[in-house]
């Protein structure tokens, strides 16, 4: 992956969702990148949950996810552990899992790469801010 992408991937996601630390008591984010499949990850974790901002170099895209966090640890589960609970979202779909209808993403198509970076992830900060309540407050039953 490259180095500087994967920075700057940090510094606009340590940005949009900088309140989630200022405001509703996150960790400071993390960036870990996965040089295997071009992936860069920023987390900001908290008691009981996790928000993953994730940018998938190759396919040019940029992702939010929520996951659980279990004894501490952001789960290794990608959707549901062996007893069928959820461990893991994508914010958009959990969203509309709930109801919400309205329009969620501004239109970037014609946008060069880092501006899409930095509408997208401004998109999903919104999300959170909007409609993600639970998430916020760090709640053990924002998946269920």
């Amino acid at each position: 992956m490259d180095q500087q992408l994967a920075n700057y991937f940090f510094q606009e996601a340590s940005k949009a969702f900088g309140f989630l630390v200022s405001e509703h008591s996150f960790a400071a984010p993390q960036l870990r990148v996965d040089e295997e499949i071009n992936f860069a990850f920023v987390t900001f974790t908290g008691k009981n949950l996790a928000v993953e901002c994730i940018l998938d170099e190759r396919e040019g895209d940029i992702d939010c996810k929520i996951a659980r966090v279990v004894e501490g640890k952001k789960t290794t589960h990608y959707a549901v552990d062996e007893a069928g609970v959820p461990m893991r979202e994508g914010l958009a779909s959990l969203l509309r899992r709930h109801g919400v209808k309205e329009r969620l993403f501004r239109r970037v198509g014609e946008l060069d790469f880092r501006e899409r970076i930095k509408v997208t992830l401004a998109d999903f900060a919104s999300m959170l801010k909007k409609h993600a309540k639970e998430v916020l407050n760090d709640s053990p039953t924002a998946l269920s």
